[in-house]
């Protein structure tokens, strides 16, 4: 108000002067230089406008800076002083300088000079703000007001503080304050949104819902501790209240006790990422045993430890199934039984899956097999399917031997070579070429320089490991079908039919053994049994060929009575039946020594006799064979008995010497047969070839065996012994036999009339031919030696 009182004099004294009138006037050139003469003089100081038609004194012009200050709200520029004032720029700068040093309140910054007021007014401004928005930041103010930032801060915002500007300034940022209410409302907000959220939320989806600051709610969870806390202070953490954290522990202890485990994947359902150690801070009186991924109680295993003990003393099985809770999977009973399972138990149980069964009870599961063990080792060896088996097990370990010795011989061999090839140290190239021939040269046998060749020699070792490697020879005397259809049997009833295959593969390989070792057993038996047949049937044998073997040598001399051509028909015939006799019974003897196959139904046929002959040992292969080609390829007799005394020697059998005294016995003895046959013969076919054999064997005493085709030419020869009376009649008894054969085939009425006048003629004749038979006698016939 003092400076408005002056300036208000000082209009007044201006107004004065103006209407008051001078006695002298001076003019514009003298006042210029009365003026400029007090200048030069010291006497006044003034200071020039920039368009020189203005002197200002110092205090004038500092009095206009203070007035141009007032009238722009405490802040004016130099600059624009120096505009508005027409000064020089120099003298305004210096006036502010003055002014800044005789007035601590005013401030120059910038080329600008900011009076107290104007800080007074931004404070009140800034005050307006925070109770507007509750919070402001200085960097904002540094924009709104182009003033620097530590000015704001310092002089207006700090010096005004709880004075103009009632506010508080962050403790984490100085650059920001905000009002207590703005705190409070805040902090009211996040209050009710964290007693809301009772699971796991993300820091930022709370300050989107809530619209507060990341600071205040940052500074608000620390002082909220009581209802959550935060894993990183930042937008990407989380909130976790404590209702959550509560509720998770009460399900885990729920879980556990009802249930005696927890998984891992239920626990981490809840959100937790380390489970164990979760649980085991959340159940720390329990004693827990750590799966693979479950936890489980002692109490839980002792329960099982238990069942086991029961199990095993009574002899039975355990379902775990049944016993622990279903929500545990086969691999954690598995786990389960991996603590339960010392050694002592393992050797008394098996575990097939979630079921544990003692040794005894599978012991009598399988009980009922054992007669099938015995059955089918019983059937194998008299099929001879393991008297197969033994000799092709006992034909590759001999083949495994050679292959070893064989290889030793190579790798001798193989050394001795590469010593020789090294030969001395020295001696020139000429020495290693001499040396190089040499042994090239002596290469012996016919294999040539097989050995010096490592490419032929790795043939050779890879040939012989093939062949050794070879598979061992398999005899599957029991399937795993027939021990699962037994043991169903006996786990039907107990609900545990489901482990019947594996049962029974558990027992294959030991039932195998068993059938085995059994058939072996049997085999044993059987090769004495056999050993003490084959004494007896050898000598039988031996027997039997000794009497067919006489018995071809003496209807040998019987054909030889004969023409050339007659002889070659009754010698074919002899060998196809007597010969054929003596080779069935060694071939078959041969098989029953080798062990072949011998189930033949009937007589032996041509390509039996040669398959026994080819398969048989390598001391029975070459006279067998050159025997059973001899039976159709022999043109003397005394060749084919040859072959079979060799063959028999083979056989180790021998040949009685010649007795004529019992040849003489064995004619007569053949003799009185063929007659009692007659005897007993309607056939008139058979009875004229009996009637021939007995007259031939009477009047040459020898044995004559021939078949029908041969009575013509037996009755041809007997022409010489027969009267002429008995010769018509056996003529004649031979035509009616022909035609009586010729009619059998005729259908019609006149053939089978032929047929019975032919029999009725037959009939006449027969005892007479019969009579004639019996009652002839030797007459000057001399007997063949």
């Amino acid at each position: 108000m003092a400076d408005w009182d002056e300036i208000k004099r000082l209009a007044a004294d201006f107004q004065k002067a103006q209407l008051s009138t001078s006695l002298q006037r001076l003019s514009e050139r003298n006042c210029i230089e009365i003026v400029r003469l007090l200048i030069d003089k010291g006497l006044i100081d003034v200071i020039y406008t920039n368009d020189g038609k203005e002197y200002l004194t110092q205090d004038h012009l500092q009095r206009e800076v203070k007035d141009e200050l007032y009238v722009r709200g405490g802040r004016a520029n130099l600059i624009e002083l120096a505009k508005v004032l027409n000064v020089d720029f120099g003298k305004i700068e210096y006036i502010a300088k003055r002014l800044i040093d005789r007035d601590p309140e005013l401030h120059f910054l910038l080329g600008q000079l900011i009076e107290k007021s104007y800080i007074d007014r931004v404070a009140s401004e800034i005050n307006q703000k925070l109770v507007q928005y509750g919070e402001i930041n200085i960097g904002q103010l540094t924009v709104t007001y182009d003033l620097p930032t530590d000015f704001i801060l310092e002089k207006i915002v700090l010096a005004n503080l709880n004075k103009i500007i009632f506010a508080k300034q962050d403790p984490t940022n100085g650059h920001i304050f905000f009002t207590q209410s703005y705190i409070m409302r805040n902090k009211a907000k996040i209050r009710g949104a964290l007693a809301a959220i009772t699971k796991p939320t993300p820091i930022s989806v709370i300050l989107n819902l809530t619209d507060v600051p990341a600071r205040i709610l940052y500074m608000s969870l620390n002082e909220m501790s009581s209802l959550g806390s935060v894993t990183v202070q930042s937008p990407a953490g989380q909130y976790i209240p404590h209702v959550y954290e509560r509720m998770q522990a009460d399900y885990v202890k729920d879980y556990f006790h009802q249930n005696g485990y927890i998984t891992h994947e239920t626990v981490t359902k809840l959100g937790v990422s380390d489970v164990r150690s979760f649980v085991r801070t959340r159940l720390p009186d329990e004693k827990l045993t750590n799966m693979k991924n479950c936890i489980v109680s002692n109490r839980l295993i002792e329960r099982v430890k238990d069942a086991m003990e029961v199990c095993i003393s009574s002899n039975s099985y355990l379902d775990l199934s049944t016993l622990l809770p279903s929500g545990l999977s086969n691999e954690n009973i598995e786990e389960i039984l991996t603590h339960i399972l010392t050694p002592t138990i393992r050797k008394q149980t098996y575990v097939f899956g979630t079921v544990v069964l003692t040794i005894n009870f599978m012991d009598e599961c399988v009980k009922g097999c054992q007669e099938l063990v015995n059955e089918h080792a019983k059937r194998a060896v008299e099929s001879g399917n393991y008297q197969k088996y033994m000799a092709e097990k006992m034909m590759q370990h001999q083949d495994a031997n050679s292959f070893a010795l064989e290889e030793e011989k190579v790798d001798k061999r193989e050394e001795r070579r590469k010593k020789a090839a090294s030969g001395k140290v020295g001696g020139g190239a000429q020495g290693r070429e001499t040396k190089t021939k040499s042994t090239k040269k002596h290469a012996r046998g016919n294999r040539g320089n097989a050995m010096d060749s490592d490419d032929e020699g790795a043939e050779m070792a890879s040939s012989a490991g093939g062949k050794k490697g070879g598979k061992e020879p398999h005899l599957e005397l029991i399937t795993v079908k027939e021990i699962a259809k037994v043991v169903e049997k006996i786990l039907e009833p107990e609900g545990l039919e489901m482990l019947d295959k594996d049962l029974a593969n558990h027992y294959y390989p030991i039932l195998s053994k068993q059938a085995l070792a059994k058939a072996h057993e049997l085999y044993e038996l059987t090769l004495q049994k056999s050993n003490q047949n084959r004494r007896q049937t050898h000598a039988s044998i031996q027997e039997k060929l000794n009497t067919l073997y006489n018995d071809i040598r003496l209807y040998e001399k019987g054909l030889k009575l004969f023409p050339t051509d007659v002889q070659g028909q009754l010698l074919k015939y002899l060998l196809k039946t007597f010969g054929t006799d003596i080779c069935n019974e060694i071939c078959l003897y041969v098989a029953a020594e080798c062990n072949l196959n011998t189930n033949f139904t009937g007589a032996l046929t041509a390509e039996q006799r040669t398959k026994i002959a080819n398969d048989s040992g390598a001391e029975y292969r070459a006279p067998l064979q050159t025997l059973c080609k001899s039976v159709t390829t022999s043109e003397s007799v005394e060749d084919f008995l040859e072959k079979t005394e060799k063959t028999m020697q083979a056989c180790s059998m021998m040949l009685k010497k010649i007795d004529k005294k019992k040849d003489r016995n064995l004619i007569l003895c053949h003799k009185h047969g063929l007659l009692e046959q007659l005897t007993n013969c309607t056939d008139p076919a058979l009875v004229l070839h009996l009637a021939v054999l007995i007259i031939f064997t009477i009047s040459t005493q020898t044995m004559l065996h021939a078949s029908g085709r041969h009575v013509s030419a037996i009755l041809s020869f007997l022409q010489t012994v027969l009267t002429a009376e008995d010769s018509k009649t056996f003529n004649n008894y031979h035509d009616l036999v022909l035609k009586l054969l010729s009619t059998e085939n005729v259908n019609s009425e006149e053939g089978k009339a032929n047929a019975e006048e032919i029999t009725k003629q037959l009939g006449e004749l027969t005892p007479v031919v019969k009579s004639i038979a019996t009652n002839f006698k030797k007459a000057g016939v001399t007997a063949v030696e």
